[in-house]
């Protein structure tokens, strides 16, 4: 790939620095390699901030809790794109997904990084360390990577016992919970007549359903969390490991994932030192995934590229705002745009033309949500504010007070009172996006074309699975659901 002129200075300071670093030690594994942290990511798929110690008391995650009171608990971390491969791009690189091709979730035409563009486990590497991704459950399988961009051989390994003696690791440990497709908790299983729906979405019984059977595999997350905690506490490297944890966007709901709300973006953030350093604090400031790369390397006291766009949190930085990116998701094409300070989000809907609920091959066939929207709509029966989301067109801005208005369900963007904050935000935005908007995000026809026909035939292929022919009617997906999800039996099949 061509070098983009405006991140052909990265890291270059920061690499040359750590050479020297290493051409000084005599072996990479010295007592001072020694003395270095090791760090373990531990990244959940589609989490959401649905855990106790975030204040939701009808979901059982007592490790996770743990985690929280012997380490730092951030409450205001986000993505920055809603969407796995867009988020796991940007973390790992520390540059906003806009900077290179990497927005487009599952890019149908990826191409190598710059020379000038490392990953983080590059410059982990460089400073001694061993670099493993593994799979929850079985780590010595390779865990997800996802990314928007072709690399070979990113990880040394993965699990951080293939290591050298002595050698400091950077380990990421991948959990697919609770990414759909939800998996029952059978120890702790969770009633949906009992669990109080957030308000953005109908208090339906599949809706309630499904709901119940997400905090159940974020119960399953947990668990997950504990058997990895155990395997670092067996190998006595708990109390030499900063351990990191947080979820790679926000939660897998119709009007959450792939969009730029809160539900999207929001995530929760714990970090667990050594030796209870920490243990206990409450940090309230902003934090971005963008940060995660730079606030990991600031904690294993390596230099930051000075190209990057995030900080490092940890070390003391502070954000005013943090910026939500969205672009072709699957067969949904879209151009959204987000800025937040905490108080007051705008959102930037620059497609207004495309619908909320335009073709998503991928949620109509894993959202309940999505066929039933459409089956209530049609019949009268969805109710505002949900039949909002039901609308033709979209607003070109959105703007909510999240303080008052956490799920973000009215939109300020033509109240008068609030044009002061509407211009505030707006200007900053588009102060922003100048400056990282670097690379074109736009796909050519064919591109999306093909992007279409992927995302149609692996829609196709899983319905035939469950019996129910290529191209089942809203009524038969419904029925599926019903079975599945109310009354726990196979659906009939389809003739």
């Amino acid at each position: 790939m061509a070098k983009n002129k405006h991140s052909g200075k990265i890291v270059q300071n920061s690499r040359l620095l750590v050479g020297l670093v290493l051409l000084v030690l005599s072996i990479p594994y010295s007592a001072e390699a020694r003395q270095k942290p090791n760090i373990l990511w531990i990244n959940c798929d589609d989490l959401g901030k649905e855990l106790s110690s975030y204040g939701n008391q009808q979901v059982h995650t007592p490790v996770i809790d743990r985690l929280a009171r012997e380490g730092q608990v951030f409450t205001n971390a986000y993505a920055n794109a809603p969407v796995c491969s867009s988020s796991r791009s940007s973390q790992i690189l520390g540059l906003y997904p806009t900077r290179l091709p990497i927005l487009n979730h599952r890019n149908m035409s990826p191409v190598a990084l710059p020379d000038s563009v490392p990953t983080i486990m590059q410059l982990f590497r460089e400073a001694g360390y061993f670099c493993s991704n593994g799979a929850a459950g079985d780590l010595a399988k390779p865990g997800k990577e996802d990314y928007n961009f072709v690399a070979e051989d990113l990880f040394d390994g993965t699990d951080w016992r293939q290591r050298q003696e002595g050698q400091p690791f950077f380990a990421q440990v991948q959990i697919h919970e609770p990414h759909r497709t939800f998996v029952h908790d059978e120890l702790h299983p969770i009633d949906p007549a009992e669990i109080s729906l957030p308000a953005l979405y109908p208090d339906h019984p599949l809706i309630r359903a499904d709901w119940a059977r997400y905090l159940e595999s974020v119960q399953r997350a947990d668990r997950w969390v504990g058997e990895i905690l155990d395997r670092l506490e067996e190998d006595g490297e708990l109390e030499s490991t900063i351990v990191i944890l947080y979820g790679d966007h926000g939660r897998p709901h119709l009007r959450d994932k792939q969009w730029l709300y809160e539900g999207g973006l929001a995530v929760p953030l714990i970090i667990r030192y050594p030796n209870s350093l920490n243990a206990g604090k409450v940090d309230h400031r902003l934090i971005s995934l963008v940060d995660i790369s730079a606030s990991t390397l600031g904690l294993a006291g390596l230099p930051i590229p000075i190209d990057w766009d995030g900080k490092d949190i940890i070390g003391g930085a502070k954000n005013s705002y943090i910026y939500g990116f969205r672009q072709r998701c699957g067969d949904a094409v879209d151009d959204i745009r987000s800025i937040s300070d905490g108080e007051y989000k705008l959102i930037w809907n620059r497609m207004p033309e495309q619908p909320y609920m335009q073709l998503s091959s991928y949620k109509k066939l894993q959202y309940p949500a999505y066929t039933l929207y459409r089956d209530l709509d049609q019949k009268g029966e969805l109710s505002a504010p949900f039949s909002a989301f039901m609308a033709t067109t979209k607003p070109d801005y959105e703007l909510y007070h999240l303080k008052v208005d956490p799920y973000e369900i009215e939109n300020l963007a033509d109240n008068p009172a609030y044009q002061g904050e509407l211009l505030r935000l707006k200007e900053q935005l588009e102060r922003q996006l100048q400056a990282v908007e670097t690379y074109p995000q736009e796909e050519s026809e064919a591109l999306i074309q093909q992007a279409k026909s992927s995302s149609r035939k692996y829609y196709q292929e899983a319905m035939q699975r469950r019996n129910l022919g290529p191209d089942p009617t809203d009524a038969e997906i419904l029925d599926y659901w019903n079975h599945e999800l109310l009354l726990n039996q196979k659906p009939k099949t389809k003739k």
